[in-house]
């Protein structure tokens, strides 16, 4: 019996001990009763460096946290020879919600050096520096993580920064690299098949392997707005038209079912078609609702390499809905508007609008129109019009104006 009284003696002693050893502000810490610890702040000279520390701690747990406040005291913890890792990694945190994001980067060397190759400083590290626009120390720093430790972060922020730095040989291997490493349909694989997609299409024009990776993304989001545009555009580039044209369509039949965001409904119109020129991109349009937008269904925008719009042409459809053959477009083209009979409602009848030559476009004038004495006649797999069919009318030839309309052969249909 006395010897089980000595026992329990001893660990009531040791346990007074500890309560005796450790702060009332500790032990308010362990509660996380942040209000009640940061009305000791104005003591904060004669406290402890444990208990400043916890103070700033206090500070930045706040709802609205006041970095301020807490750097003022990690500033005295320190003054007061606290000298641990986790203080300087506190106060880069600090410092880092101030906006200094020097200081915040010198705090972490500190840490590194009392805690080398450590996985939360080096990231916290990279992420600052690469806020910084320091790229190369982000670069740098990523890299030792990867050799470090297996993490997506870092590998997938390397790719990043090469493709920021035009550094896009390298940009490809990291980023072919981490389509293999990361799991198929997860964030980051997501984020790395957009690289994919844009680095294939943008810079190697690599077209069939750009298609690829976006059906990849589409077989996990099949109802993002952006990728089914980019498969339209993918898919024109490939020449694959019937397939962009059921693609188109089933975008439009997404607008009339409400599955597409809002903003598609304000703009009005998506993108079918691109196409790069000498000295710009050409990009087409089609409006949803051609009502409601002068009966425009299809739109060519010229772009200069700085992205202005440099002019527009446009063409809807008039005539008999249900009956083809008596159908034509209303072409605008500058200033000037044609009527061309309509062999082709869709895209590609208006995109042959632009290899018409002069010749056969005559002005539209909607009171001399009838639509049932236009005889389109095919040669090959060119659409031309019989000009003795149409409205007679002067033409008013500008041939500077058409050569700038008008495509490289080069370039339609891509």
């Amino acid at each position: 019996m006395k010897r089980r009284l000595f026992f329990l003696f001893i660990l009531l002693f040791g346990a007074v001990l500890q309560s005796a050893g450790q702060s009332y502000i500790s032990r308010l810490w362990n509660t996380k009763k942040y209000a009640e610890i940061i009305e000791y702040s104005p003591k904060g000279q004669s406290l402890s460096g444990q208990d400043n520390v916890l103070i700033g701690r206090s500070y930045m747990s706040l709802e609205t946290p006041q970095p301020a406040d807490a750097l003022r005291h990690y500033d005295i913890a320190i003054s007061k020879r606290w000298q641990r890792e986790d203080l300087y990694f506190f106060r880069s945190e600090a410092n880092y919600a101030l906006g200094q994001l020097n200081a915040a980067l010198a705090d972490l060397e500190v840490c590194l050096q009392m805690r080398p190759n450590y996985q939360k400083y080096l990231l916290f590290k990279a992420a600052i520096a690469y806020e910084k626009g320091d790229k190369t120390l982000a670069y740098n720093t990523y890299n030792i993580l990867c050799d470090l430790y297996e993490k997506q972060v870092p590998f997938y922020m390397m790719a990043v920064i090469s493709l920021e730095q035009e550094n896009y040989y390298k940009a490809r291997q990291q980023i072919d690299a981490n389509m293999l490493r990361f799991e198929r349909g997860k964030e980051f694989w997501t984020f790395t098949a957009e690289q994919q997609v844009d680095l294939e299409w943008r810079i190697y024009k690599d077209y069939p392997k750009a298609l690829k990776t976006q059906d990849a993304l589409l077989s996990y989001h099949s109802g993002n707005a952006q990728y089914l545009i980019n498969r339209i555009l993918l898919l024109r580039l490939e020449q694959q038209d019937s397939l962009a044209l059921l693609a188109e369509n089933d975008f439009q039949d997404r607008y009339n079912t409400n599955q597409i965001p809002l903003d598609y409904y304000k703009k009005g119109n998506f993108q079918v078609g691109q196409y790069n020129r000498n000295n710009g991109v050409v990009e087409d349009y089609r409006y949803f609702r051609p009502k409601l937008n002068n009966d425009t269904k299809y739109a060519r925008y010229y772009l200069s390499e700085g992205g202005q719009v440099m002019g527009k042409h446009w063409a809807g459809l008039t005539g008999k809905a249900k009956d083809t053959t008596l159908r034509y477009w209303n072409f605008h083209r500058g200033e000037e508007t044609f009527a061309v009979p309509a062999v082709d409602t869709n895209y590609a009848g208006f995109v042959r609008l632009f290899d018409l030559p002069d010749s056969l476009l005559q002005p539209f004038r909607p009171q001399a129109i009838d639509t049932t004495t236009f005889v389109p006649v095919v040669d090959g797999n060119r659409t031309i019009i019989d000009s003795t069919q149409l409205p007679v009318a002067p033409v008013q030839l500008d041939t500077t104006q058409s050569s700038e309309a008008v495509l490289p052969e080069d370039t339609i249909g891509r």
